[in-house]
């Protein structure tokens, strides 16, 4: 998420998450972009492409801006972990960085519901 700040161009915070991706060999399971963006009523409704962290889209990110921050894999039936994964993190670009408004944990363990 420290990718995420004024000046930064959607489509180079997706090519360097490519990067990462690419150096845990998990590339090939990227199921959609990184981040769709948000519309009048919610990110499938008035959504405008030109600030999403796609590697397409060239829009500079500047304070006030809100954006989605949702990596997702899927890996094959057969491999340990299969499956889908998705974190899903609405982010307030800042004068500095980004203020994330999500106040979720991270990680797998936080996504399994007792029972």
């Amino acid at each position: 998420m420290e990718l995420i700040r004024p000046g930064a161009r959607c489509c180079d915070i997706a090519i360097e998450l490519n990067e990462m991706y690419r150096g845990w060999d998990l590339l090939k399971y990227r199921s959609c972009g990184y981040g769709p963006s948000f519309g009048v009523l919610s990110h499938y409704y008035g959504r405008e492409a030109s600030v999403e962290l796609r590697e397409d889209v060239e829009t500079v990110l500047q304070p006030g801006m809100v954006v989605s921050m949702e990596p997702m894999i899927m890996l094959p039936d057969g491999m340990p972990g299969a499956g889908g994964y998705r974190e899903h993190d609405i982010l307030i670009v800042t004068e500095d960085g980004a203020e994330n408004i999500t106040d979720f944990p991270f990680g797998p363990e936080s996504m399994i519901l007792p029972g």
